[in-house]
Formats: C-alpha cells, sequence, structure tokens
C-alpha cells in the first residue's frame, strides 16, 4: 500500500539529511502482509488490545477509572507504535511516465528516387508545390536548409525527383508534419534500399513540452534541450528490398505503434513484402503506405553510359563498351523488336575541342531483351593515327519515349598514345617459346624489345630492337623498361643487388614482370635461399622444396601425363584472356587451344592472385594446381606461367592470329596504360574501372620527389571530374609502412564517367609526369528496370496490415490516420525506511516506546499498582 506524502516545508526539514530524488514522495509498508495474512495481523492486533483494556478494567480501585483507561491508552500505544516498526514504514520517490510506442518512418533512398515524373495531374502536382512551399517556409523559419522551394510547373515537368519531395517534406524534425506525428509518438526515421539505416530519433510531444530522452525515448533519442536532427535523404541505393525494411522496423528492438513506408512500391528482394504486411497486421502494427512517383509504366531508351578505356596505341585493337537501358512495362510489344545503336567518333585537340565533325562509325541492329532492361553493346575499334579521341554512342527505334534526351551519350577522351613499350626479355636458353616470343615481340611496331639470351656466345650480339651488350643490373637501368619477362633464366646471373633492383622497379616504378617456368632452371630456381626475392614477386607460392629435389618433383608429374590445361571460365573477361565481348564465344575459343604436356608444381595461388588458367583431370577440382596466375607487387602487375608450349597455339585461327593476340594482350596487362610509368614522378590507380552506383572507389596514389625518392607528406590532394566538369576533392591518406604510397575513397554517388588527377601546386608545370585514374560508373543492376509507383503493391501492404494506403499529395492526413498508444510507467526509487530518515527519527524510533512505557510505570507506582 502506497500513499502520496504532501512535502512542504516540515517535511523538508524532517528530510534534509536523507538521499533525495526526482518526483512524488510516497509513503510505502515493506512488511504489509497479504491475503489471509492481513486478517492473522488484524486478529493478533484486536486480541492484543482488547487484552490491554480488559486487564486495566480489572485492576485495583484505587486507581480511578480515568487514569486506568490512560494507563491502556499508553500500553496499546505503545504496542501499536511497535506492531507499526514491524510493517517496516519507508518512504520513496515515484516518479510516472507516458511512454508512447514509435512509429517508424521509412523513407526510400534507392536510386529510382532520384528520377522526377511528369505528373500527368495538374491538381496533384499543385498540391505537392503547395506542400513544398510550407515546407520551405518552415525550414526557413528553424534555419535548417535553404533553397527548397519548387513549383507545380517543374513537378509537371519532371524537374524534381522524387527524392527532393520526399526529403523536403519528412526532413524538417521541427516541421508541422513530424511535430503532429510527435503529439502521439516517438518517430524513428530511417532510409532504406537494400540495407537500412537510421536516420534520425525524435521524442514524442507530452503536454506542449519535449520528455527527456528516458521518458518515453528510445537509446538514440536526443536529450531535452539537444537539437532535433534527420539525416539528408541521399538517393543512391542498389536495390529495393521492401520485406527487408519491413522486418527491421517489427524486429528493431523498441515497441513499435505503427509503420510508415514512404516509396514508389517497385520491390527487387528476395521475399515478399505481403507476407511482412501480414505478421505486422498480426501484430497490430499497421503499416501506412505513401506512395512517391508516377503510377505509368515509363516507355524509354537510354543509353545509360559508354566507356572507352583512357589510353591506347597505334593500331591496336580496343572495345567501346556501351549499356542500352530500356523503361518498359514487361509485356511491351517493343520487347523483342529491333533497334538501332550507332557508334561516331570524334577526334580532339590538345585542348578538348572538335576537330572537324564527328565520323559516323558502326550502325548496328540488336533486339530488346524479353525479360530485364539492360542490354550491352560493345564496338571493336582501331586506331592508327596518335591524339585525342572520343566516343558518342546512341541509339533509335520504333518506341514511343516519355523522353529522348537520354537517347545519346558521349564518352570520355581516350588518348592514342605515339610511343613504344619497352620490353626486357631475359631466357636462359634459346627455347621455342623464347625464339617464336622474340619474334612476335621484335615485329610489333609498339614495342621495343632488349633482349638478353643467357646461352648466347658473348662474341655474338645479342637480338632485339635495341640489342644490349649486358644485362641491366641496377634500378635505374630497369626504368629505362616497363616490361621485364623471365622465360625460365638462369639464377647463376642473378645477385641480392639485381634482386632488389627488380622489386624497386615493380614496386615502386609500376613495371610490369612476367616469370614462366621452364624444365632446365626452373628447380633451381625455387629452391635457391638467395632468390626468395623473386619468389616474393610471384602470384603463386611453391611450397617447401628446398629438401625435395625439384627435378623430381617434376619427373614424377610429367610421367603421369593426367594433367590437362583447364582455363578458369569466370575469369575469362580478364585482359589477358579476353578474344571477344560475348562469354560464351571466348569460352568456344579457349576450348580450341591445345593444352601442354609439362607444368611446373606449386603448391597454391595467393590470396590477392587471380588464376586465369589450371593444370588438372577437370574444372574446379581443389587439386588443380595453378599454372597462369595474374598479381600486384606494389605498383606493378606480375604474371605467373607455370608451363611451356604457348607456341602451339600458332595452330589456333589465322595465321598465329590468337597466339599473337594473346601475348600482346599480356604485354598490354603488364604494362595496364601506364607506358611511361617508369619515369613518372606519380601513379594514381582505382581498384575497379567499372562500379555500380552506391559503389566505394579505392584510390592509390604512388609519388617520387625530384629525386625519384618515395615522396613523404601529411596528405596528398586529389580532384575527381566526371563528363559534365563538376569537380569533387579528396584527400589521400599516407599507407603505413609504405613510402610514397597514399590511399583514399570516394563514393559512387552519381552514373557516368570519371577520371581523378593529382592537385599538387609544385608539379602544375609538369603535368606529363603524374599519371591519373579513370573508371565508370553504372546503375545498380537491381534498380534498371522497372521505377514507375506500384501502387497495388503499396495497397497490398496497408491493407494486410490495417494500415492505408495515401498518395504523396496526400500526406497531411496522416498525423490523424496514426493511432495513439499509450502506457503508463512507474520509476521509483529504493525504499528508505521512515526511521532513518534523520538522526531525530533515528533516535525517536527508540526512545518513544521507552518514555510511554516509563510514563506508564511512574503512573502505576504513583498509584501503588503492581
Amino acid at each position: 500500500m502506497t500513499s502520496l506524502i504532501a512535502q512542504g516545508g516540515w517535511w523538508d526539514w524532517l528530510t534534509e539529511n536523507s538521499q533525495r530524488g526526482e518526483g512524488e514522495l510516497r509513503w510505502h509498508w515493506v512488511a504489509l502482509p497479504e491475503s489471509w495474512g492481513v486478517f492473522v495481523w488484524l486478529a493478533l492486533t484486536a486480541a492484543a488490545v482488547t487484552a490491554i483494556v480488559w486487564m486495566y478494567r480489572r485492576e485495583s480501585g484505587t486507581c480511578p477509572p480515568a487514569v486506568r483507561m490512560l494507563l491502556a491508552g499508553l500500553r496499546v500505544t505503545t504496542v501499536l507504535f511497535l506492531i507499526a516498526l514491524l510493517l517496516k514504514p519507508s518512504v520513496f520517490y515515484q516518479q510516472v511516465s507516458i511512454v508512447r510506442p514509435a512509429v517508424v518512418v521509412l523513407r526510400d533512398k534507392s536510386v529510382s528516387l532520384a528520377r522526377g515524373d511528369l505528373y500527368r495531374d495538374e491538381k496533384q502536382a499543385s498540391k505537392l508545390a503547395e506542400l513544398v512551399g510550407k515546407a520551405a517556409a518552415e525550414d526557413s523559419s528553424t534555419g535548417t536548409r535553404t533553397d527548397t522551394s519548387t513549383s507545380s510547373q517543374q513537378i509537371l515537368e519532371g524537374e524534381t525527383s522524387r527524392g527532393f519531395l520526399v526529403g523536403a517534406l519528412l526532413g524538417n524534425p521541427e516541421g508541422k508534419l513530424l511535430t503532429e506525428i510527435r503529439q502521439k509518438a516517438n518517430v524513428e526515421v530511417r532510409d532504406f534500399a537494400i540495407a537500412t539505416d537510421p536516420a534520425g530519433n525524435l521524442p514524442t510531444i507530452h503536454d506542449g513540452n519535449t520528455l527527456p530522452k528516458d521518458d518515453g525515448g528510445t537509446a538514440d533519442s536526443p536529450a531535452a534541450g539537444q537539437p532535433l536532427v534527420i539525416n539528408p535523404l541521399e538517393c543512391n541505393g542498389a536495390g529495393t528490398d521492401l520485406a527487408q525494411a519491413l522486418r527491421n522496423a517489427l524486429e528493431g528492438g523498441n515497441r513499435v505503434s505503427s509503420i510508415v513506408l514512404v516509396t514508389e512500391g517497385q520491390h527487387n528482394g528476395s521475399d515478399d513484402p505481403r507476407a511482412v504486411a501480414r505478421q505486422a497486421g498480426e501484430l497490430e502494427v499497421p503499416v501506412f503506405t505513401v506512395g512517391v512517383g508516377d503510377p505509368t509504366p515509363r516507355r524509354n531508351l537510354a543509353v545509360a553510359e559508354v566507356f572507352v578505356r583512357s589510353q591506347a596505341w597505334p593500331g591496336e585493337s580496343f572495345e567501346i563498351e556501351s549499356l542500352i537501358q530500356a523503361s518498359l512495362p514487361p509485356s511491351d510489344p517493343a520487347r523483342g523488336q529491333p533497334i538501332t545503336v550507332s557508334l561516331v567518333q570524334q577526334r580532339l585537340d590538345d585542348a578538348g575541342n572538335p576537330l572537324g565533325d564527328g565520323v559516323p562509325i558502326e550502325n548496328r541492329s540488336v533486339e530488346l531483351p524479353l525479360a530485364g532492361s539492360r542490354l550491352r553493346v560493345d564496338f571493336g575499334q582501331t586506331i592508327a593515327e596518335p591524339g585525342n579521341y572520343r566516343y558518342t554512342v546512341e541509339v533509335q527505334g520504333d518506341v514511343v519515349e516519355t523522353s529522348a534526351e537520354d537517347n545519346q551519350r558521349t564518352s570520355a577522351t581516350m588518348k592514342v598514345v605515339d610511343e613504344k613499350i619497352r620490353v626486357l626479355l631475359i631466357a636462359g636458353l634459346p627455347n621455342w617459346e623464347y625464339i617464336q616470343l622474340q619474334r612476335l615481340l621484335q615485329r610489333d611496331p609498339a614495342i621495343s624489345l632488349s633482349c638478353w639470351l643467357q646461352s648466347m656466345d658473348e662474341s655474338r650480339p645479342q637480338e632485339g630492337d635495341e640489342p644490349i651488350s649486358s644485362l641491366p643490373r641496377s634500378l635505374a637501368d630497369l626504368s629505362q623498361y616497363n616490361v621485364v619477362m623471365l622465360i625460365d633464366p638462369n639464377p647463376e646471373e642473378f645477385d641480392q643487388a639485381w634482386i632488389e633492383a627488380l622489386q624497386g622497379f615493380c614496386r615502386e616504378n609500376a613495371g610490369g614482370l612476367l616469370y614462366m617456368a621452364g624444365p632446365q632452371h626452373s628447380a633451381e630456381f625455387v629452391t635457391m635461399n638467395r632468390l626468395t626475392g623473386i619468389l616474393q614477386l610471384l602470384p603463386v607460392r611453391f611450397g617447401d622444396a628446398a629438401s625435395i629435389a625439384a627435378s623430381q618433383v617434376i619427373a614424377e608429374a610429367s610421367q603421369t601425363g593426367t594433367a590437362s590445361m583447364q582455363v578458369v571460365n569466370h575469369n575469362l573477361d580478364h585482359p589477358i584472356m579476353s578474344f571477344h565481348s560475348d562469354k560464351a564465344q571466348n569460352e568456344t575459343r579457349w576450348a580450341q587451344f591445345p593444352g601442354f604436356a609439362w607444368n611446373f608444381p606449386t603448391e597454391s595461388a595467393k590470396p590477392t592472385a587471380r588464376v586465369l588458367v589450371e593444370a588438372g583431370t577437370g574444372p574446379n577440382l581443389e587439386d588443380n594446381q595453378p599454372v597462369l596466375v595474374t598479381g600486384r607487387f606494389g605498383a606493378g602487375n606480375v604474371v605467373y606461367f607455370g608451363f611451356m608450349g604457348t607456341w602451339l597455339w600458332r595452330s589456333v585461327g589465322l595465321q598465329a592470329q590468337y597466339y599473337d593476340r594473346f601475348w600482346i594482350q599480356v604485354v598490354r596487362y603488364l604494362v595496364e596504360n601506364r607506358s611511361l610509368q617508369g619515369s613518372r614522378r606519380g601513379v594514381l590507380d582505382c581498384d575497379l574501372n567499372e562500379y555500380e552506383l552506391g559503389g566505394r572507389i579505392t584510390l592509390t596514389g604512388r609519388l617520387r620527389d625530384e629525386q625519384f625518392q618515395p615522396l613523404v607528406a601529411e596528405m596528398v590532394p586529389v580532384v575527381v571530374r566526371d563528363a559534365d566538369g563538376r569537380v569533387q576533392k579528396l584527400n589521400l591518406q599516407p599507407v603505413p609502412g609504405k613510402p610514397g604510397e597514399y590511399e583514399g575513397s570516394v563514393l559512387a554517388s552519381r552514373t557516368g564517367s570519371f577520371t581523378a588527377a593529382f592537385d599538387l601546386p609544385n608539379l602544375q608545370g609538369e603535368t606529363t609526369l603524374l599519371d591519373g585514374a579513370a573508371w565508370r560508373v553504372i546503375p545498380p543492376s537491381a534498380e534498371t528496370g522497372a521505377d514507375w509507383l506500384d501502387e497495388q503493391m503499396l495497397r497490398d501492404i496497408a491493407a494486410l496490415s490495417g494500415g492505408e494506403y495515401l498518395r504523396l499529395d496526400e500526406i497531411e492526413r496522416l498525423p490523424e490516420l496514426l493511432p495513439r498508444l499509450e502506457t503508463r510507467a512507474e520509476f521509483n526509487s529504493p525504499a528508505q525506511p521512515a526511521w532513518d530518515l534523520n538522526r531525530l527519527t533515528r533516535f525517536g524510533a527508540f526512545l518513544l516506546p521507552l518514555l510511554l512505557l516509563c510514563t506508564e510505570w511512574g503512573i502505576r507506582k504513583w498509584y501503588r499498582l503492581l
């Protein structure tokens, strides 16, 4: 039993030395009996009082009746006081809160919300403009945002994105809409695409005042007096998973009264959101869906992206890759019909200005896919004349489109460089692999070849375009080359200084290295301790072969005769392996290549390596050995060949065309568009050439000072530019343990082609000494199909959960539809015994019964009672 104690001056004085607390002060009997125990206590108390009164009524007549009643009263008071102490009277402070479950507002942040809609209903567009105007006025009054206004004409013409509208209406925590919702519940704003991220927590408003976070708020709610913040809505999600967003809202840990789902209703997750809506209905959590966008499916063809490599050589084959995007309903008759894709080449001067008119290159007729919405069209091209070039791709078809403005797109600039790749070819013996490779590289006009055949007689000159009389040994000498190729080299000629120079050539100068194992010297090569520095460069591990004669291992492997060449199909898109843009055609081509009868045994590929060809009895077997592997060492690319016999591939195609192309692609990969990095002051790399929207691009920079030593700086500024000239600045941070290397990342927040370059003022006059990076960002595959408003899906979710569907222009009705749930929560402080409030109460609890008993005893003696 508890009761409220009126707090006043006397109580404040009484409790001045006791522990104070917040809330209302209440009285409580800690040991008060319950159930039948109450009647036992009452019976015993009544018996004790009756016995005392009966005893004093029978006392001696020498004592007047009034005095006897006084004595009985003293005795009864003492007994009742002691009984009261046994019941442990205590006081505590009680806080009462009205807890209101949260309303979870889910805002769709997928990339489809970044587009605008051509509203066909002028009243709807006017209403949206009115709502956004009110929101802009509210923001202006609080100073939280500027320039959020829009007009109905802009909305009608599709100039205002869906994300802008949602952000304007549900982005101001102190706006009218969210304030009215907060009068009913706490508000948890979350942004979702594939995953769900918190965007802001707003505590409820009670009796005109914001409650502190522990009074109905959540753990992440701001404390009383703190500013309320909602993160801006960034529409860059790679998909839309409505089911996962609803499930996260239901299972978030806090009690939920209702869910507000703001989206266009398209769903590309694995689970059915209707099933989750049905579960929400069973939990009595209604989902109120707010539809964003135009429910009429778009009919549109667009060139989503055009990509071309940043650099090529005269006479080299390369591809212009284009991505055609079709926004059509699944049953549209245009699907399966032919469209025309055209390619135009434009030459530019050094300043990027067009030189004359564009030259049409090719028109190609392709069919729109019956299912899906993306179609890749690649054009092969070869340019003989050096210079700067740009390509435009245009699409046309018998489709009545919503808009034709996106039917063409232009690529970034590609530079055809008039410089040769310098290759140093080192071989132990003049085997067939060396002979055929030397002839191929020497007749290629884009390659300058120097050969060092270790078995060559000293009196005879070495072969190549630029013959050498001695093996380049220092880092400065090796830096004159772009690629070093080792064909079963004799290890006797390599000392520690040469190995360190080769490591620096790859790590710091971005040089490419190829090592091909052979039956003559590789067994000795991998077992010599002084050559472990070269083994560190290779992307494979050979295991502990120091105690085993490697020649015996090779002999045993060759005697079995069971191993064959197994091409790793999922890596056929690698620049070395790609002969055709079509994967199936590429697989067919590689199936025509003869295998090999000998391979050098390896233990495994290193974790960061990429295996292209294996030796084994079947594809994808665990005991297969990697024999063609690519990797990186520092800034340079490395290729490992664990077999010989590629000269047998000359039989494939006409006049050894695929053998020639394979080895040229190997050389191009080792250079990887950095033909002069050995003499560059700076090189900027990105980890991939293509990213989906929402991904993260990692940039790695390697810089050297005027003496070509690793540059030491606190950070390195980089400028990122898109095809429209927009600029974003980024600072690369030093990589620990790697002098001269810097790293940073940037979010792929827009589609298109991008370039990145160092922004170093002291090198502005030496831009030719700095190599930049280029990449492209494509729309996420899950978000390039249907993007219209799926009202039926949203109506189903609302109906199954017990909620209601609203259009975005009807969002003002939302606060009145949301249920109001309240739970009374009491928070009590620890009880404190009433006799322990201060020193007076502690002594009083002991002295009062003693004083009563002594008074009774004195009166009894006065009247001569026993």
